[in-house]
């Protein structure tokens, strides 16, 4: 059964879908588009430091989402969607997110929370139901995930948090999905990625509202890391390191 957080997540999804005027069934075709424009949340794609996958960080009047370039798109969308959930909730004093963070593996109870919002922010139980009769196949679990624009393994969870999927089936879908069945299985049946702008970006990407700040002059080279730097009141050794793995 979920917990309160897994359920407060999900109950902020559904009311964040209908504030961007979402559907009860509808795929997030451009999460990109949608986090930047219609939440008004400025995003850094670029690469980041290790195992982080991407961070949500408050500057005093707004905030600014960051998400690692060097993930597969599906995993970006769901790092973006896990981020829009800890804005749309108000969690304040965040850690920058891991790998295993965004892939469930965390007790915390913000991060349970953000990641509950973003599996039903992106794939609504509505949506993902209608395409289920009877324990699914691995088939179904494959198209689940291409018409929501998630990982297997992140449509193989939505079917056993929505109770879709037996713990037998699960731990059967699980091992064809460990095998990589599944990659077979899209190729075969023609499948095409959602047409998010995440796949055809080429990073270090801004959002249009941060080419006028000093991290985008700092990232095109306009502004040395030591002006930037004393603007930001932190050190410039730090902020030239994260300024050049961006742009890596």
């Amino acid at each position: 059964m979920p917990g309160v957080n897994t359920n407060r997540g999900a109950k902020r999804a559904r009311l964040a879908r209908e504030r961007y005027g979402l559907d009860t069934t509808s795929p997030v075709a451009c999460l990109l588009t949608l986090v930047d424009r219609d939440a008004g949340l400025p995003v850094v794609v670029g690469a980041l430091h290790g195992d982080v996958a991407g961070a949500l960080i408050r500057n005093g009047t707004g905030a600014v989402v960051f998400v690692n370039a060097g993930q597969w798109v599906a995993r970006q969308r769901f790092t973006l969607a896990h981020e829009l959930g800890h804005a749309f909730i108000g969690h304040e004093k965040l850690s920058p997110d891991t790998v295993a963070t965004i892939a469930g593996s965390t007790h915390v109870p913000e991060e349970i929370e953000a990641n509950a919002f973003a599996a039903a922010f992106l794939a609504p139980p509505d949506g993902v139901r209608a395409m289920v009769d009877g324990e699914p196949t691995l088939e179904d679990v494959v198209r689940v995930g291409a018409r929501f624009g998630i990982s297997a393994i992140a449509a193989l969870y939505r079917l056993v948090t929505l109770d879709l999927v037996g713990p037998k089936r699960a731990k059967l879908l699980q091992a064809e999905i460990d095998d990589r069945l599944h990659v077979e299985l899209w190729d075969h049946l023609g499948l095409a990625p959602l047409d998010d702008e995440l796949a055809s970006i080429e990073p270090p990407w801004l959002s249009p509202s941060l080419a006028d700040s000093n991290l985008g002059a700092l990232l095109r080279g306009e502004l040395t890391p030591g002006a930037a730097a004393q603007a930001a009141g932190v050190r410039a050794d730090a902020l030239a390191g994260a300024a050049a793995a961006l742009g890596r």
